[in-house]
């Protein structure tokens, strides 16, 4: 059957050139079988294209259903205004609860841990600091020895 398919294709569109593998592309799609002349006038998917082997065509992704209501997306940019309904006496960082240390501060573990040792390390218990030199030294120790500029 589909011998007879493929040799009606070839009649209807006349003697077709041998198939030759076309390069890898850009994308890594790998040497594939093609067509030498460019612009057949079917589908490459069509068994009249006499193509070896059929190519997998694949659908585009479906929509994602994002739920645009939800508590991040509803208060982004809430104190945006602050400044210039306040009189700018206020600023957003100073609204951020949490220790003192870390308002309005980013940085990674090693460094917020030497920042509080900084900062209230004089105050700390006995117990609770040593842990925390202790955290400084293993940080210490797993940064330098791995990351992206070794």
């Amino acid at each position: 059957m589909a011998v007879l398919v493929r040799a009606v294709g070839r009649a209807l569109l006349g003697r077709t050139a041998p198939l030759v593998r076309t390069e890898r592309s850009i994308n890594g799609g790998g040497a594939r079988w093609g067509p030498v002349r460019p612009g057949l006038p079917v589908p490459f998917s069509s068994p009249l294209a006499g193509l070896t082997r059929a190519f997998r065509i694949k659908e585009p992704p479906k929509r994602k259903e994002v739920d645009r209501w939800t508590e991040k997306r509803a208060l982004f940019g809430v104190y945006d205004n602050v400044g210039i309904l306040g009189g700018f006496q206020l600023h957003p960082k100073n609204l951020i609860v949490g220790p003192k240390w870390l308002q309005g501060w980013k940085g990674n573990e090693l460094q917020r841990c030497i920042r509080k040792k900084k900062m209230v390390g004089d105050r700390m218990f006995v117990e609770d600091y040593h842990k925390l030199n202790k955290r400084i030294r293993y940080l210490y120790r797993r940064f330098n020895r791995t990351g992206k500029h070794r």
